[in-house]
């Protein structure tokens, strides 16, 4: 028999309000959100599943509502358990946004049925079980020294890992064992724990050797990626490394390109700070399916074959390998420092041997017979020591010492001799200079003038004829001056002009990699012979931009012809939380979607961030970026930005100027809402089109650097921004007051959704942004129900009092007297 206290016996109407605590009091919300129980004789809980079925049963379910739905239903089982089969018809690629939201959750409750689907998507890839495993450590970091939670913990991991054991794919004839995949987990963790390791271990070292030890070591780390390739050919997974990155969209095609198969050895750099030293890399991914129908290309740079056989690769493990890089010093680093000590020890006895046998200072020629033959008397001294076998070796390497002395004593001869006679002949064929248009225009304004001459219209045109005739011509542009498109015209040219040197011209041609900016004039549908174009290979300083240096390294990889293949700069950060700053990123990435959605011209960087523990994780590395306090040391004969600019992008600094507003717009308004701090110039960037970015959310929400709340300012806005817009009174900044009003005029539409990730993570979390948090106040700061012109004044009151704020310019003055930041 059924339970009364289910049914409702009043044959009056009642509403049940299903809102979060801090819509309660909204009247409008309620009647939008409320559900109507009529009188009759069925569970209440029905009439709950049946309102929010009629809101959610359609074949295309929006993500955001869902989430946000399933978050403030968890209590109630009946709506709970409907919401939580939804989830099953989501989009992997739509859900990977939320995974870390799921987690947490999870970890915070206990749900068998968020559980259940949770472990299900632990068998959909590899790469989604990292995900989720990932998330699952770092999240539960600080629970995980309760015992009693603990046991749960560990029986919902080995759950993951059991249903990650069982993946298998329909397409493969090839069956995977368990052990294999369970090794190939250990594999991949240990790979990355000692990328993360290095992070930590380069700072034991001094500046001038993070870089040469970097390099030494991607280098070994490559090595044993192949040796785990070569013993593992059977499993396409074991071709690479997995890590989970967001998957790309190619032609509105889900590529997931998350398979490492490479780290390029030439692309790396160190970040000197403090506590660490995180180092940015390139690595090279495909999808690991398509190796089931493609391989690799031989080349010369990916194999280990040349240097030890197949044979003995299972004389040491990948662990071995890594770790004698990491804990055990390097062999041929010992070597170059003995041969170091014995180079000085012969120059010591060298310079010894030169005060007895010599009391005046020889001439060059003599200087350099003498270090000749002194090293010939050395060789002899150091024969006598050695053993019969080895002499005829080392006679020969000194042989051939002595030549390169001898060849250092002809070149030094012959260069006398050169610059001699280039004195010489400067004397007798003094050079003849042509001048420019410009100097020759008032000597012959001066002529006209005693001709009593006046300008007419044809007065430019005479001066120019008369110029010509005077053998006066325009200043030529140099090579360095040429567009790249204007070299691609010339070797075309070329090409006709000298057909018997086709093949020469072609083989230049590639070399300076005029083909790959042929390609992308081709790409843009640009005719070469049209006028105005400029295509920049290089480009201040940002040097060669990454869209031209992805091309080079590509056309080098053994997997250049995969469909899949992508490059990823990343940096490794070791011992730093990133679990705060991948919450920023997410609802950074919310506003910029909600920007999107209404049409504005607003940019953000909205970067990937992978946390692999509660202290360490991956960053995508913002190319073609550099920061203000790295731009100014670049130009410092600059004195603002404005002028910083007009060298930079010239012809193209109105463009600039827009980008720089409409991203300033951007970034203005997420500071204020998420009260970003420590906004110094060594956190904020600038692209290579002009556009702002702002990195390292470490201070965010009720934070700030030393619990000072120093920078009190809404949002950072200097002079030399303002100059940068032409002026408080100008358009452009009036455009920026106007793009700031339609920005918070587009969140408010997106408030919940945003709310709900903070209120997610905030449940008993020990992030340090929500210790003094309170979420009304932050509720606040999007002003849902001001008006067009409420909003518009408070708009321009955020402006007015950032406005050269002087909290702001004593912050900046602060980090240059403490760390050298320029300001």
């Amino acid at each position: 028999m059924n339970n009364p206290s289910r049914f409702r016996q009043s044959s009056n109407t009642q509403s049940v309000n299903y809102l979060p605590v801090w819509k309660q009091n909204d009247s409008e919300e309620r009647k939008k959100y409320q559900i109507i129980l009529l009188p009759v004789s069925q569970p209440r809980e029905d009439y709950i599943i049946s309102s929010i079925y009629q809101m959610f049963n359609t074949q295309d379910i929006e993500v955001n509502k869902l989430i946000y739905y399933y978050f403030y239903k968890l209590k109630e089982s009946g709506p709970h358990q409907f919401l939580t089969n939804k989830l099953y018809q989501v989009q992997q690629e739509e859900l990977e946004f939320f995974i870390p939201q799921l987690v947490y959750i999870l970890i915070k409750n206990d749900s068998p049925y968020l559980e259940k689907f949770i472990t299900s998507l632990c068998n959909k890839s590899i790469a989604l079980y990292q995900l989720i495993k990932w998330c699952w450590v770092s999240y539960s970091d600080r629970d995980r020294t309760d015992k009693n939670k603990m046991k749960r913990l560990q029986r919902i991991d080995d759950q993951f890992e059991q249903s990650m054991l069982t993946l298998h794919n329909d397409h493969s004839a090839v069956k995977i064992p368990n052990l294999q995949l369970k090794s190939y987990q250990s594999v991949v963790d240990l790979y990355l724990n000692n990328l993360i390791q290095m992070s930590l271990i380069l700072k034991t070292y001094k500046p001038e050797d993070r870089k040469p030890k970097l390099k030494n070591f991607i280098t070994r780390a490559n090595v044993a990626l192949e040796k785990y390739r070569l013993k593992h050919q059977e499993y396409y997974f074991c071709q690479g490394i997995t890590v989970p990155f967001t998957m790309s969209k190619d032609q509105d095609v889900a590529v997931h390109s998350n398979l490492v198969v490479r780290i390029i050895e030439g692309e790396c750099s160190c970040f000197n700070t403090k506590k660490r030293v995180p180092y940015r890399i390139v690595v090279e991914t495909i999808d690991p399916h398509e190796l089931k129908y493609k391989q690799p290309k031989k080349t010369a740079n990916n194999s280990i074959t040349n240097n030890r056989s197949i044979a003995n690769l299972d004389d040491d493990t990948m662990e071995d390998f890594l770790q004698a890089d990491l804990n055990q010093p390097n062999k041929q680093e010992i070597e170059k420092k003995m041969e170091e000590l014995a180079k000085n020890r012969n120059k010591k006895e060298y310079s010894d041997l030169m005060k007895i046998t010599q009391k005046k200072e020889p001439k060059k020629g003599m200087k350099m017979f003498k270090n000749i033959m002194s090293a010939v008397y050395l060789t002899k001294k150091e024969k006598a020591t050695e053993n019969e076998q080895d002499q005829e070796l080392i006679l020969q390497e000194q042989i051939m010492k002595n030549l390169q002395f001898q060849k250092q004593f002809t070149n030094v001869i012959e260069e006398e001799k050169f610059q001699k006679n280039r004195q010489r002949f400067n004397i007798l064929f003094p050079e003849k200079t042509n001048e420019r248009t410009q100097s020759c225009i008032p000597k012959l304004n001066s002529k006209y003038r005693q001709q009593g001459q006046r300008k007419d219209k044809n007065y430019w045109l005479r001066l120019y004829k008369e110029n010509f005739k005077n053998g006066f011509r325009h200043k030529h542009k140099s090579i360095k001056q040429l567009t790249a498109l204007g070299r691609v015209r010339f070797f075309k040219e070329l090409l006709q002009f000298c057909p018997k040197q086709e093949e020469v011209l072609k083989k230049i041609y590639v070399y300076l990699q005029y083909d790959l900016i042929e390609k992308k004039l081709e790409k843009n549908k640009v005719d070469i012979h049209q006028d105005g174009i400029e295509l920049h290979s290089k480009f201040g300083p940002w040097d060669e931009l990454w869209e031209d240096r992805a091309e080079m390294i590509k056309r080098e990889s053994p997997y250049q012809h995969f469909e899949t293949y992508r490059l990823k700069p990343i940096i490794v950060k070791g011992g730093d939380d990133l679990r705060q700053e991948l919450m920023t990123m997410q609802i950074i990435y919310k506003m910029y979607q909600a920007f999107q959605s209404h049409g504005l011209d607003m940019y953000v960087k909205a970067y990937e961030i992978i946390v692999v523990s509660a202290s360490s994780g991956i960053l995508e590395f913002c190319a073609d970026t550099i920061s203000i306090d790295g731009l100014k040391k670049k130009y410092p004969a600059c004195k603002s930005l404005v002028h910083i600019y007009k060298e930079i992008f010239q012809q193209d600094f109105e463009e600039a100027q827009m980008r720089f507003i409409q991203s300033l717009a951007s970034y203005s308004i997420i500071s204020y809402l998420l009260q970003i701090k420590d906004r110094h110039n060594g956190n904020i960037l600038i692209d290579s089109k002009g556009r702002i970015v702002h990195i390292d959310f470490g201070f965010i929400l009720c934070t700030s650097p030393g619990n000072l709340n120093f920078e009190k300012a809404p949002f950072k806005l200097t002079q030399e921004y303002i100059d940068l817009m032409n002026g408080r009174n100008s358009d452009l900044f009036l455009y920026y007051k106007n793009l700031m009003y339609r920005g918070f005029k587009a969140l408010q539409g997106y408030v919940d959704e945003i709310i709900m990730i903070i209120e997610i993570m905030m449940q008993d979390s020990d992030l340090p942004c929500f210790e003094r948090f309170d979420i009304k106040e932050f509720r606040d700061r999007f002003k849902e129900e001001a008006s067009d012109e409420e909003l518009q004044r408070y708009a321009e009151k955020l402006i007015d009092y950032s406005d050269n704020n002087w909290r702001t310019i004593q912050y900046d003055n602060f980090q240059r007297m403490t760390n050298g930041i320029m300001p």
